[in-house]
């Protein structure tokens, strides 16, 4: 295996593969996202265990997303059999396969974040880290306590090195084999060697969602309204989210040297 050093400008053809993908099998990669989230939303009802068990869904998000990208590679470069399921099954059929290396990674992702809130909670008492476990509206008075924003900014700030441990760590352990140890390893070293492309990568994302929304709020608020403006900015933000982790496929090809592999021959 080797890693690639790539320039900063990866990170925008990164944006590009990642849109030029979506919009070739939009309904694999909605589909297998929403069906996921609507997964997680049924977890997320179970009593004092819910949220938990929602972080530990998030390396099989990232490999679900990558395996739709791999199938539509695939089907693209018509390297598929006509049998072949869809990608959309393909990608679940992918999470059954790694189904224990997801689930040990999901403990350890949930276990670095719930170390991240506790550590945020000295700044405000565990004010920030309740709201997040528990859900619910900020309010002013909430947010004016001393520390909340401190929090806040300290959980984000450690969440962003925590997210790049684990991006790449279920496909490496799906397509590379590696154990789970060297498989975070990896992940962390290769955003690291590539911060300049998937700063960029960051930035422009961040541009897209505060453009596209700020635009979609405007819009339909001078037409329909403050109320309709609101409802119709969560299909914008499910889309682009969407397509932001279609585009987490391309990022591993890229560092990676990943070849989508062909498909089985026929019997002759």
């Amino acid at each position: 295996m080797k890693l690639n050093i790539l320039p900063a400008r990866a990170g925008y053809l990164w944006v590009r593969s990642g849109f030029a993908l979506f919009f070739y099998k939009p309904a694999a990669f909605i589909g297998f996202f929403t069906s996921f989230m609507l997964a997680l939303i049924v977890l997320g009802q179970i009593p004092y265990i819910g949220t938990y068990l929602s972080l530990l869904a998030f390396p099989a998000l990232t490999l679900g997303m990558m395996a739709v990208g791999n199938e539509c590679v695939k089907l693209k470069a018509g390297i598929i059999l006509p049998m072949t399921p869809p990608p959309l099954l393909m990608a679940w059929m992918t999470l059954r396969r790694s189904a224990k290396p997801l689930f040990h990674l999901g403990i350890w992702f949930a276990f670095g974040f719930a170390f991240i809130l506790l550590v945020g909670a000295a700044f405000d008492g565990g004010e920030f880290a309740k709201f997040y476990m528990q859900g619910g509206a900020i309010d002013k008075s909430q947010v004016q306590k001393d520390g909340f924003l401190n929090a806040v900014l300290f959980t984000t700030l450690l969440y962003l090195p925590l997210t790049a441990i684990f991006w790449f760590a279920p496909a490496l352990m799906n397509w590379k084999q590696m154990p789970l140890s060297k498989s975070l390893f990896f992940s962390g070293y290769a955003i690291y060697k590539n911060w300049r492309a998937f700063g960029m990568f960051t930035l422009i994302w961040a541009g897209v969602f505060s453009t596209a929304s700020g635009v979609i709020l405007l819009i339909a608020s001078l037409i329909l309204g403050t109320a309709a403006a609101s409802f119709l900015l969560m299909p914008l933000i499910v889309m682009l989210s969407t397509i932001f982790m279609a585009s987490t496929f391309p990022t591993f090809v890229d560092c990676f040297q990943h070849q989508v592999p062909p498909a089985p021959q026929t019997q002759t």
